[in-house]
């Protein structure tokens, strides 16, 4: 990582996530404008040159996620518009390329959206759609994916050569006691608008029982959903570090660790990092709720008990941002993990041999010239 380079990415809004592809060679923006850009790699000039741009729902586009390029060029987007959409590139003798340019400034194409086909359209969900994510390839071609309902939906894919048929198959009430879900917003006393967020992050390894780690709106938790031995997801443990809403959540890669690690950003402006270790019947800990909902899987002779309860033991906070931190993501290697906020900055966090996080760089967005909408800035 040498440098920061900006380039336009020709969004008339906000840009509200960019997304590499698992190559890092392609990557997508989606921004309020509607619009969705792809974006390929051009190695020898080092720049990024559009692919195709097109309208790709009828409201502000807030996330986009790509799948396991063993499923073909493959990636999904949410909206306000309260669907989730699943886009397949063409092949190329089944669009044109006239109504683009290699120059750098970016074009409307007449025919846009040619190179990439809508596969399928998921309306299930009765708020805007906050957040999804693709599971490890390992568990199949399922999509997850929060609303502001509430609602935590599992989708997959039986046939992956089929992806216009996606069969919904859990939907999860994500508060606990079976408390309904709020409204998308709710007005404070002093008549700020705060809006629910609820935000989600596969667990990577395939050593450990299917898992989500779970941003919990105006709960101000965070919580760990997992699958039994009879398929059926239930709520296990409930973070509660936070004082204000949980905007994002990451689970590390887990390269021959004997924990996991999570990480949470909050708009209190902290991000905090968690350790999770050996899983024991109903452990607890400061911040840390034990699930009242029961679902161990126990034999003729023994006793019934609760959950098998991770160890969680909160290993880093941090406040550096001084403002709502929105973003958390970890690197290939679970190793560094990197934040952002409204204060224009990316802080890369890392642990030293001493088992001590700290920030190792932080990169300002004015070192790439950008900060204006429609402009991206990328590190190389």
């Amino acid at each position: 990582m040498n440098e920061v380079m900006q380039f336009s990415a020709g969004h008339e809004d906000l840009i509200h996530d960019v997304a590499y592809d698992f190559y890092g060679k392609r990557l997508v923006t989606c921004s309020s404008d509607q619009k969705l850009k792809v974006w390929d790699m051009d190695e020898e000039k080092g720049t990024w040159v559009p692919n195709d741009s097109w309208k790709g729902h009828d409201s502000s586009i807030l996330k986009v996620t790509w799948a396991h390029p063993e499923y073909g060029q493959v990636f999904a987007s949410c909206s306000f518009d309260r669907t989730v959409r699943v886009w397949e590139e063409q092949d190329q003798g089944s669009y044109e390329n006239s109504a683009e340019t290699r120059a750098g400034v970016v074009l409307e194409a007449k025919n846009g959206g040619r190179r990439w086909a809508e596969k399928a359209r998921l309306a299930d969900s009765k708020g805007p759609v906050q957040d999804l994510e693709f599971a490890p390839t390992h568990l199949g071609l399922k999509l997850a994916t929060t609303a502001a309902d509430g609602i935590l939906r599992i989708y997959e894919a039986m046939d992956v050569v089929q992806l216009g048929q996606w069969t919904l198959m859990d939907e999860i009430e994500i508060f606990s006691g079976g408390q309904p879900p709020p409204d998308a917003s709710t007005t404070t006393t002093s008549g700020v608008v705060i809006t629910s967020h609820y935000c989600l992050s596969w667990c990577p390894s395939r050593f450990q029982p299917q898992m989500l780690l779970v941003g919990c709106g105006k709960e101000n938790v965070a919580k760990i959903f997992r699958q039994d031995t009879h398929g059926k997801w239930h709520p296990s443990e409930q973070i509660s570090f936070h004082t204000d809403l949980v905007t994002d959540v990451a689970w590390a890669p887990n390269m021959g660790r004997a924990y996991q690690l999570l990480a949470t950003a909050c708009k209190d402006g902290r991000v905090r990092i968690f350790k999770l270790g050996g899983a024991s019947s109903g452990a607890t800990g400061p911040g840390l709720s034990a699930s009242s909902a029961p679902w161990q899987t126990v034999g003729a002779n023994q006793k019934k008990s609760g959950p098998a309860k991770f160890q969680v033991e909160m290993i880093a906070d941090f406040s550096d941002h001084g403002t709502e931190v929105w973003r958390v993501d970890w690197n290939v290697t679970g190793t560094i993990l990197s934040s952002s906020g409204d204060d224009g900055k990316v802080r890369l966090w890392k642990s030293s041999y001493m088992d001590e996080w700290r920030c190792m760089s932080i990169i300002s967005a004015e070192q790439g010239g950008g900060g204006d909408h429609g402009e991206a800035a990328m590190l190389r």
